[in-house]
């Protein structure tokens, strides 16, 4: 076994060989002609004779399962000898499990960097550039400073930053929200999400007002978004021109627009084309 399955429970670990035995014997046991048995001394499986909800490792092993015609017989453990005697070797020795094991290994940690990374030939701005860039800027919008003169907490300032609700308050300027829009919709991994994505994302880190307006202002204008954009309307149909005529006077078409501003008393425009 290995060791994350040492620490399943008894009833999935009696599953499991189950599962595992066929797996082992695919090739005689799928598609068989007859139903087979399964021959098992441990009632813990009766846990599965009930109805519960699966998580994902037993949602997997439901699935398995599904390919094979077979019944379970219990029998008692004292008939079942030769079986036991395999589940009890003396060599497996479980005292050392789950000893000195490191839960968070070394590569799942990131490490600080400061040389410059480049994608596809374009600058990617960190979090830290951009943060300097709204410490060097004062300015603060009237709601802000009425936040900060409540002082409930919910709004605060600290090393040249203003924080509403935990999120960094980006100044009133047009250049820096720009560039804060276009690092969280254009960089390929995050892939020029919509406007509810694209909103969840800022939100994480970022406010000012009128975020929402100006988030849903960028997408519209993305030129990337609009050649890619699904259409969800019905094809239209084929045009059908009509058919040119012999002479004059056989086919007469005519054309009303309006109503419009009136002009002279008047608010229709009438096309007729011979």
């Amino acid at each position: 076994m290995q060791a994350a399955e040492q620490n399943y429970e008894i009833y999935d670990k009696e599953l499991l060989a189950i599962v595992k035995a066929l797996v082992k014997w695919r090739q005689y046991l799928l598609d068989a002609a007859e139903s087979f048995e399964v021959w098992t001394d441990h009632e813990n499986l009766k846990y599965f004779r009930e109805p519960h909800k699966l998580n994902r490792r037993q949602a997997r092993w439901y699935l398995k399962l599904q390919d094979y015609d077979f019944m379970i017989k219990h029998i008692l453990g004292k008939t079942n000898t030769k079986a036991d005697i395999l589940s009890r070797k003396d060599q497996v020795n479980t005292r050392e499990d789950n000893k000195d094991v490191q839960l968070l290994k070394d590569k799942m940690w990131t490490r600080k960097t400061t040389a410059k990374v480049t994608m596809l030939g374009q600058k990617i701005v960190t979090e830290g550039d951009i943060i300097k860039k709204i410490q060097k800027n004062n300015t603060r919008e009237k709601e802000v400073v009425q936040a900060l003169e409540k002082n409930d907490g919910l709004t605060w300032e600290e090393d040249g930053v203003t924080y509403m609700e935990g999120r960094v308050y980006v100044p009133n300027n047009k250049g820096l929200r720009e560039e804060i829009l276009r690092e969280h919709h254009d960089p390929v991994d995050i892939g020029h999400p919509r406007q509810n994505r694209m909103m969840e994302l800022l939100k994480r880190t970022y406010w000012w007002p009128g975020l929402k307006e100006d988030v849903k202002e960028y997408v519209q204008r993305c030129f990337k978004c609009q050649q890619n954009k699904v259409q969800h309307q019905k094809k239209a149909g084929e045009l059908h021109p009509l058919e040119i005529p012999q002479g004059p006077w056989q086919e007469i078409s005519i054309d009303i627009t309006g109503p419009l501003p009136k002009s002279n008393r008047m608010d229709a425009i009438v096309v007729i084309v011979d």
